[in-house]
């Protein structure tokens, strides 16, 4: 067990997650009136809220599996429009497409533009403030630990930490079951998740693989990924709720899992402080 384990409570962010940061930064720098997404929650949340604030158009493709509380929040509590699809990434990429292509055919090219979930630099950047408010909140860290789907919160991390404490460890974490960064640092290109086929795992958040820009910032500034099991995925989800009393979901327990692991404290003995 490390010394010190400091969770950041992003789950207490408006939408209930961190995506709210990248969310906002790049639909208040879009032109665009009519702002497309395609995301399995909470992306898709924090798209439709920035946009309700902004006053711009959010339409939302979501897998056809996404956890019901999560569509009925895009819909009903932001005001999104949204469009269900099969639940595979190609599906979902496809439709995001076709739907920028439809409004743009009809209202003109500079009227709607898709805003990537974790491949748009914009929300990479947003994301990257979670690393600033970190060290300014807790200077000693010697490692943070992050979950990975697309990879734009980690990428966003890493580029901030690498390049003002840089002997900070930043530390993946995957499901077993939807391991492309994990896989892309063994084998030293961009690996993905198997093609049209969906992912079956309680993490619901973190099913995405990375992706063209991600990639290059996981491989050169992540320091090392680990894999975790849908049982310590659980483990660790419950654990914080009977611990520390906050109710996360298992796309935060799957951090959790590792930072709790024997095998991370094995390979790192000398962290002490985790974030």
């Amino acid at each position: 067990t490390p010394k010190q384990l400091f969770m950041k409570a992003e789950h207490e962010q408006k939408v209930g997650a961190f995506k709210i940061r990248g969310a906002i930064n790049a639909v208040s720098l879009s032109k665009a009136d009519f702002v497309v997404t395609q995301s399995s929650g909470n992306h898709a949340q924090a798209i439709a809220q920035a946009c309700k604030v902004l006053s711009k158009t959010a339409i939302i493709v979501m897998p056809e599996d996404s956890p019901a509380v999560k569509i009925n929040a895009v819909r009903d509590t932001y005001g999104a429009e949204v469009k269900l699809c099969k639940p595979t990434q190609e599906a979902r990429e496809a439709m995001s497409a076709e739907v920028v292509a439809g409004i743009r055919a009809e209202k003109g090219e500079e009227k709607a533009e898709e805003i990537h979930p974790n491949q748009d630099l914009r929300v990479i950047n947003g994301q990257g403030t979670i690393g600033l408010e970190l060290l300014e909140q807790q200077p000693d860290i010697d490692a943070v630990i992050c979950s990975i789907g697309g990879g734009g919160l980690i990428s966003g991390v890493a580029t901030y930490l690498k390049a003002v404490k840089p002997e900070v460890k930043v530390i993946g974490a995957e499901p077993e079951r939807a391991r492309s960064a994990y896989m892309s640092k063994q084998e030293g290109k961009l690996v993905k998740n198997p093609p049209n086929t969906p992912i079956v795992t309680i993490a619901d958040s973190v099913k995405s693989s990375l992706g063209a820009n991600s990639y290059p910032i996981v491989e050169k500034l992540v320091d090392d990924v680990f894999i975790v099991t849908e049982d310590e995925i659980e483990d660790a989800t419950r654990f914080v709720m009977e611990r520390a009393k906050q109710v996360i979901e298992p796309g935060c327990g799957v951090a959790v899992a590792v930072a709790t692991s024997k095998a991370f404290y094995e390979k790192y003995p000398d962290v002490k402080n985790v974030a």
